[in-house]
């Protein structure tokens, strides 16, 4: 014959952590002690300052990572408009060089060709000067 056991007692401790609700179910003689010490328990864990305090820390936390990532997006933008600005100013450098080099290239090409083959205007105009000279004109 099957006996029904029903256990109306409760647990008669008070417990405000978690630590307690643990040293209730181990001592605890019949399952709805258990049962109850176990449902406080989880009770406890949800008003407990603990579990708040975690939670705002994350909040905290989830806060700071957003106030990063917008100090990174900034930081982004002033780190990119930098490389553009010191591009141009490269591109600039480049042209003004690239001209004085085309300069210094014509200029000595110039002095070249009035020194091996006296081609440079002024050179041939005192030539041309000469020659009409001597006919006369």
């Amino acid at each position: 014959m099957v006996q029904v056991y029903k256990d109306i007692t409760k647990v008669q401790k008070d417990a405000k952590k978690v630590a307690e609700i643990a040293d209730i179910i181990r001592h605890a003689t019949v399952g709805s002690d258990v049962r109850e010490a176990m449902a406080q328990g989880f009770e406890t864990i949800d008003d407990s300052e603990v579990i708040n305090h975690l939670i705002d820390d994350v909040n905290n936390l989830t806060n700071e990572i957003i106030g990063y990532r917008t100090d990174v997006k900034e930081l982004t933008k002033k780190v990119q408009k930098s490389i553009d600005d010191n591009h141009t100013d490269i591109e600039n450098i480049g042209k003004k060089n690239q001209e004085t080099l085309d300069k210094f290239d014509s200029d000595w090409q110039e002095k070249i060709n009035r020194i091996i083959l006296g081609t440079d205007l002024p050179t041939l105009e005192r030539i041309i000067d000469e020659k009409l000279n001597e006919r006369g004109v």
